[in-house]
């Protein structure tokens, strides 16, 4: 076994509340994280020496700085692999889009290197190492769908079993997370809208999600760039049931419990010259999606 094939599915937030800034510089948040069927695709292979990142992206960073890199180097590090890793990423996550796809790369590496190299690192291992990459990359060792708090590291699984359909819309252009969280410092005070024990998730019960998808950065970002409320406007014009941010923007996301109106929702946009994509909720039971070869 010298090298692997794996998905590094996006994800949603279903509500993001942020929270009082930490000692570290970090904000406590809340928010429920949903894996979707958008996906990028990593090949990863084994080498004599040296971690080297190529890409189909020419915006990404392929030094130490990038996500995938870092994981490589730290789960190397931490298990005493006297060894090199070549790690190839086809981006279709647009990249600053809130939809985390750095964060799901940098997991999937981990998951990856976990089996080519034969580590068995348990699940509670792999999320250890992960939460020192970032906030949001514990999330995605198992995916689906997570209710999740402190700066991102805390992870509840809700195991209800949720099948919604999304479009994504991407506006074409992206948000600093670092600059949008400095925009909202002003929010300390905690509010109970999102509380998943209390959410009555099923798929015939979207409509019910408009009481849950609350973005804290919705009322900046909107403010800030006309063109996220136009699309917000568009989509519900359109026949999302629920529109939300996912998590700082860029991109909006639309619930559909009619497929017709999605797809017709699709063409709108692509009409326009938007990037859209449809989209459907995994499961953690179906990941990770992988080949060896």
């Amino acid at each position: 076994m010298k090298s692997i094939k794996i998905k590094a599915f996006a994800k949603v937030n279903l509500g993001l509340r942020i929270l009082e800034k930490r000692d570290d510089g970090y904000h406590n948040i809340e928010s429920i994280l949903q894996t979707i069927s958008l996906f990028d695709e990593l090949n990863i292979s084994l080498a004599a020496e040296s971690i080297v990142v190529t890409a189909n992206n020419p915006e990404l960073p392929l030094d130490e700085t990038n996500l995938c890199y870092k994981a490589a180097d730290i789960l190397l590090k931490r298990t005493g692999q006297k060894r090199g890793v070549i790690i190839n990423i086809k981006k279709n996550i647009p990249i600053g889009a809130g939809l985390g796809g750095g964060s799901s790369d940098a997991a999937s590496v981990l998951t990856g290197l976990n089996l080519l190299l034969s580590l068995s690192l348990n699940k509670e291992e792999l999320r250890k190492i992960a939460v020192s990459i970032g906030s949001d990359v514990p999330f995605f060792i198992d995916g689906g769908t997570a209710f999740v708090s402190g700066r991102g590291e805390k992870i509840e699984p809700i195991n209800k079993k949720i099948r919604f359909n999304y479009l994504i819309v991407f506006p074409g252009f992206s948000i600093d997370t670092k600059w949008a969280y400095e925009k909202i410092n002003f929010l300390t005070k905690r509010e109970n809208y999102i509380t998943i024990f209390n959410c009555y998730f099923n798929d015939s019960n979207s409509g019910n999600l408009e009481l849950l998808l609350k973005n804290d950065f919705e009322e900046v970002m909107l403010g800030e760039y006309v063109e996220l409320k136009k699309v917000r406007r568009f989509l519900i014009q359109n026949g999302a049931v629920s529109v939300s941010l996912s998590g700082s923007g860029s991109s909006i996301f639309g619930i559909f419990d009619d497929i017709m109106k999605m797809d017709n929702a699709l063409s709108f946009f692509a009409g326009k010259g938007y990037w859209a994509k449809e989209a459907f909720s995994i499961r953690s039971s179906e990941i990770p999606q992988f080949a060896l070869e």
